[in-house]
């Protein structure tokens, strides 16, 4: 790890133990569980990676135990705040299990090729769990451009916690996406710019998720929003959605 990427995961580190603090101490995570376990879990992958750096044995087994759990937790974490949102979309009963279903199946189908044709200097486990990391990272966008898309679509209302949860987790993926297409075009070139893609992308979602998280939820916690006002906005984001397809359609 070189100067700069040590200073991005140290500032890194501090932005995550800030978010967690603030998630405790708002009792935000009575309302987001999942990133909340994500968040803790991260920064503690960040201090160990940051302190197991300098020992490459201990660092090898440290990544390659962490690296299934953060994909894990990355995916239940968007998923989060896409369904507290657009929760009308789980009385969709085909949506409800196709949007999961494609994301399991791009995983599954990224790690068999991983598996069966690993590179010379992977086992086939190791090239199983890079494929899957960057495929999760893909899905990732792409959970993130649909969030957005419908959330206009639909004219769903801000809110401050579920999209700027979002917002992060996708400008983190992006990075990812971004850092890999420069290396396959450019290749060793560009070198710099591939490694610092991801870490920077990660750094700019911190600073996302921090400054939802400063904002307390409302004091119902787990609902945020009155009965009525929940049903409200079902029954509008099914009539928004029932009006682009008949329009669609025609």
């Amino acid at each position: 790890m070189n100067p700069s990427e040590l200073l991005i995961a140290s500032i890194c580190a501090a932005l995550g133990l800030l978010i967690v603090r603030q998630l405790l101490s708002l009792s935000i995570w009575r309302t987001f569980p999942v990133f909340t376990v994500y968040s803790a879990f991260v920064l503690i992958q960040t201090l160990l990676g940051i302190a197991t750096v300098s020992h490459p044995r201990y660092y090898f087994y440290f990544f390659w135990l962490t690296a299934p759990v953060e994909i894990l937790l990355t995916i239940l974490a968007t998923l989060e705040s896409f369904w507290r949102v657009l929760r009308s979309f789980q009385l969709l009963r085909w949506f409800r299990f196709v949007l999961p279903a494609a994301i399991l199946i791009a995983l599954g189908y990224a790690a068999l090729q991983g598996y069966r044709f690993p590179p010379v200097e992977a086992t086939p486990a190791q090239a199983a769990i890079i494929n899957v990391t960057v495929a999760a990272h893909y899905a990732m966008l792409a959970v993130a451009v649909l969030f957005f898309g419908l959330v206009a679509l639909l004219h769903v209302p801000w809110r401050v916690h579920e999209h700027r949860f979002m917002l992060g987790f996708g400008i983190a993926a992006l990075a990812v996406a971004f850092g890999g297409s420069v290396r396959a075009v450019f290749g060793s070139h560009f070198e710099f710019v591939s490694r610092q893609a991801q870490p920077i992308g990660y750094l700019i979602a911190l600073l996302i998720w921090f400054s939802a998280v400063v904002h307390p939820v409302p004091k119902d916690g787990a609902i945020s929003e009155p009965p009525v006002e929940i049903v409200a906005g079902l029954k509008s984001q099914l009539r928004n959605l029932r009006s682009f397809v008949r329009n669609s359609t025609r």
